[in-house]
C-alpha cells in the first residue's frame, strides 16, 4: 500500500471515529435535555424541593455528565434551549441572564410585560438546574468543599426565585439584581466542585463583581458566557 493510500485510510478511520463520537455525544445531550425538561416541568407544577432533589439524585445515578445537562444554557444554534417560546438561533439562557444584568436599571416595564412568560420560564430552568447540579460535586478544590457547592446551588435557586418575584412586580432594577446574583452563583459553581472554571467573572457597571478568587483562569480570558 502506498503512503498516499495509507494516509487516505487513516483519514477515513479518523473521520469515522469522530462521526461515531459526535453521534454518541448528540444522543447523550438529547437524553440530558429530556431529563432537564422533566425537572423544569416539576418546577412549573410547584413540586417541592425534596421532590426536585429526589429526581436530581435519580439523574445522577444514570451517570449523565453535568456538561451535557448544562448544555441547555448555550445558544439555541449550539444545542441550547434558546430563549423564548420560539427562540432565535442566536438566543440562549445564559446570554439572556448576562443581558438582564448589564445595567443597574434592568429591563423596561414594557419589556418585562412582553417577556414575562419567557423570563419566568428562564427562572424555572435555573431552579431545576440548581437541584440537578447539586449531586454532581466531584471533589474539594482550593479550599472549597461540598458545603460550598451546596451553598452556590442554594444561591442559584434563591436568585432564580427572586427573579420571578421581580418580573411579576415589573421591577427592572430588581430583575437586574436577581440576574447578577444568578450569574454569580452559576459562575461560582464553575469555580468549585473539582471543575475548572471556563472563564472569570468580569467586572462591569451594574453587573457582576470582579473576577472570583475561586477562578484560576487568567484575567485576559474571554468573558463568561461569550461562547454560551
Amino acid at each position: 500500500m502506498t503512503r498516499y493510500a495509507i494516509g487516505a485510510a487513516a483519514a477515513l478511520a479518523l473521520a469515522t471515529a469522530v462521526g461515531a463520537r459526535n453521534g454518541s455525544d448528540d444522543k447523550d445531550v438529547a437524553e440530558a435535555r429530556k431529563e432537564v425538561l422533566a425537572v423544569v416541568k416539576m418546577v412549573e407544577e410547584g413540586k417541592d424541593d425534596k421532590a426536585l432533589a429526589d429526581r436530581a439524585n435519580e439523574i445522577r445515578k444514570k451517570e449523565i455528565e453535568l456538561n451535557h445537562l448544562a448544555r441547555i444554557y448555550k445558544l439555541e444554534e449550539k444545542g441550547g434551549l434558546g430563549y423564548g417560546e420560539n427562540p432565535d438561533p442566536k438566543s440562549g439562557i445564559e446570554a439572556k441572564i448576562i443581558a438582564l444584568q448589564r445595567t443597574a436599571k434592568g429591563p423596561s416595564v414594557e419589556t418585562l410585560r412582553k417577556e414575562r412568560k419567557a423570563l419566568i420560564r428562564l427562572a424555572h430552568v435555573n431552579v431545576a438546574m440548581a437541584e440537578i447540579a447539586r449531586p454532581h460535586f466531584i471533589k474539594p478544590m482550593d479550599g472549597k468543599n461540598k458545603k460550598d457547592w451546596d451553598r452556590f446551588c442554594d444561591d442559584q435557586k434563591k436568585a432564580a426565585r427572586d427573579l420571578i418575584v421581580a418580573v411579576e412586580k415589573e421591577d427592572g432594577p430588581a430583575v437586574a439584581r436577581a440576574a447578577t446574583e444568578l450569574l454569580a452563583a452559576c459562575t461560582d459553581c464553575h469555580c468549585t466542585g473539582g471543575r475548572r472554571c471556563p472563564a472569570p467573572r468580569p467586572g462591569r457597571p451594574g453587573g457582576l463583581p470582579p473576577r472570583s478568587a475561586l477562578c484560576f483562569h487568567p484575567p485576559e480570558h474571554v468573558e463568561h458566557g461569550v461562547d454560551a
